[in-house]
């Protein structure tokens, strides 16, 4: 039998539900920006008396009423100055939002943003007079206007009509409804935003520019495609470009019978559904990287952090809090940060990388919670919340918010990477590896050991102990920092019989953790009880301390 679980009854934590006061004070914050308000006016629109507000917003936000209000006027601050012109004024932005004290704002704002509020405005005019020598000799925005005029939308794309190399009038047609038919399908993820351009002649578009085109609809990415057609054969090119830069981010060509566009349009559709959207995000990663991390804003921070939480152990998610915990302070109101740092804390819990398990827990489920009052469909944001509810025992829960994310983004690789790991901890093996084994399918060069230990895992669960051993082992070489995984790799080797190997397993287990023990390891498992069972009675056998 497993022993007794150290922490108490964690595995199903009741959750608080969200007081209905504090989702209405967000948003009438959000819907006051140009005013002035006072505790008051928000506690009548939310129809509660001011010490009940100020008892649940500390508690669900963290801060006081008026320190969110403050925060979230500082990042509409900062929006303004980033995208400000010769005419913008610091004067003017402050008294818009309603900072009457411009000594204090200027204090303020250099605290929460690390520059004063000239640097930022003296960096944005400089950035917009390159832009107008630019257009001028109709060359391409440089990266920093561009990312200027659409920092805190996110990344979107331009879906153009595509070019047509024959003059047959069904053809023409095609193209138009096949780049309508691509946008809908795009557009159903939340974390992308898709413009449609006004269509064009076709003189106009055999000599249009592609990236130009997307900047004039302030889109940072383009996909533009090209048909053409050979006796009964049509093949179309997808390309899809950078706007701000020209580069070229991903392309393909798919060939078909001109009898058959409908089938081909599917084919199109689904490779462009596949394909863009964890290119974008690829792409954006990449985007913040090479930024200066004074120039980052909340959604840029939450970008560069994005990796570190994918890496999934405890150094790579303290590195990703540090970048995500900026971003909260930057920008209180935005809602993937503040769910993808619940994750991380909910990371520490189950990898056994935390010596305060409960206050990382509570965090993590506290931060999700936070999450949802901000955005409440978001599919990065749903994800992040399953893997947090995941984490706390409550697979119903979890179960519906990653139903909705893959509902919004079929395509969204880590949604199905958090479902595999929520069916494996469900007692699901054949349905956890199916889903793991779509994620690599999704996405097969990057992060997948996470899925490769996820499949290992499962097959434990189903008692496949050699499939289990090869599974880890693969996702280990490929993650060497995933250490927590000997938890249950030496167990693996201990029930093939190769107690060498399942030694070593356990003494870089000590490496990883030299305080570990079994009743650790069980606590922060949400397995089902025969998995935690065997695991515990193997590590008993190894020599591991209860």
């Amino acid at each position: 039998m497993a022993p007794s679980n150290p922490l108490g009854p964690v595995k199903q934590p009741r959750s608080r539900p969200v007081p209905h006061d504090v989702r209405r004070a967000v948003r009438f914050m959000r819907q006051s920006m140009g005013r002035k308000i006072s505790m008051a006016d928000i506690a009548a629109y939310c129809g509660v008396a001011e010490r009940t507000l100020r008892k649940h917003f500390h508690v669900f936000m963290g801060v006081s009423v008026f320190e969110y209000w403050r925060r979230l006027r500082l990042a509409a601050a900062r929006e303004h100055l980033l995208k400000g012109t010769t005419d913008t004024s610091i004067t003017m932005v402050a008294t818009r939002l309603g900072f009457d004290h411009f000594g204090r704002f200027s204090h303020q704002y250099r605290r929460c943003f690390g520059e004063m509020p000239s640097a930022t405005l003296r960096r944005s005019r400089f950035a917009e007079q390159s832009r107008g020598s630019r257009v001028h000799a109709n060359v391409p925005d440089d990266a920093a206007t561009v990312w200027q005029r659409m920092s805190r939308e996110g990344p979107s794309v331009a879906v153009l009509p595509c070019q047509v190399s024959v003059a047959e009038p069904e053809l023409r047609h095609f193209a138009e409804f096949m780049a309508e038919g691509i946008a809908i399908a795009l557009s159903r993820a939340r974390s992308l935003s898709v413009v449609v351009p006004r269509s064009r002649s076709s003189q106009a578009l055999r000599s249009f520019d592609p990236t130009r085109a997307a900047q004039e609809v302030s889109a940072k990415y383009a996909l533009i495609g090209t048909i053409a057609q050979k006796g009964e054969r049509v093949r179309i090119i997808i390309r899809l470009l950078d706007a701000i830069t020209g580069i070229h981010v991903w392309g393909d060509t798919y060939d078909g019978a001109l009898e058959d566009l409908l089938g081909l349009q599917d084919r199109v559709t689904e490779g462009v559904m596949r394909a863009v959207l964890p290119q974008i995000r690829g792409a954006e990663i990449a985007r913040m990287r090479r930024k200066p991390p004074n120039d980052l804003d909340a959604y840029g921070l939450t970008m560069r952090a994005f990796p570190f939480v994918l890496a999934t152990f405890p150094s790579a998610a303290k590195q990703a809090l540090d970048l995500l915990n900026r971003a909260m302070e930057i920008d209180p109101d935005y809602a993937p940060a503040t769910a993808l740092a619940a994750a991380c804390h909910a990371q520490l819990v189950l990898h056994n990388g935390t010596q305060s398990p409960r206050k990382e827990r509570s965090r993590a489920l506290l931060l999700s919670d936070r999450a949802g009052i901000l955005d409440p469909d978001d599919s990065m944001v749903l994800t992040a919340r399953c893997a947090v509810h995941t984490m706390a025992g409550q697979l119903g829960h979890a179960s519906a918010l990653i139903d909705r994310a893959l509902a919004r983004d079929p395509t969204f690789v880590w949604g199905w990477e958090r479902s595999g790991w929520l069916k494996a901890f469900a007692g699901e093996p054949e349905i956890a590896i199916k889903h793991f084994e779509q994620a690599i399918q999704l996405d097969p060069h990057t992060q997948n050991a996470n899925r490769l230990i996820g499949i290992g895992c499962a097959h434990f669960d189903a008692g496949r102990y050699e499939q289990a051993t090869s599974w880890k082992r693969r996702g280990l070489q490929e993650q060497p920092g995933m250490e927590w995984i000997h938890r249950t790799l030496c167990v693996s080797y201990a029930r093939l019989g190769e107690r060498k190997a399942a030694l070593e397993s356990l003494d870089a287990l000590h490496h990883y953790s030299p305080d570990l023990t079994i009743s650790k390891i069980a606590a922060a498992l949400p397995f089902p009880r025969d998995f935690l069972d065997r695991v515990s009675e193997g590590l008993k056998d190894l020599g591991l301390p209860a």
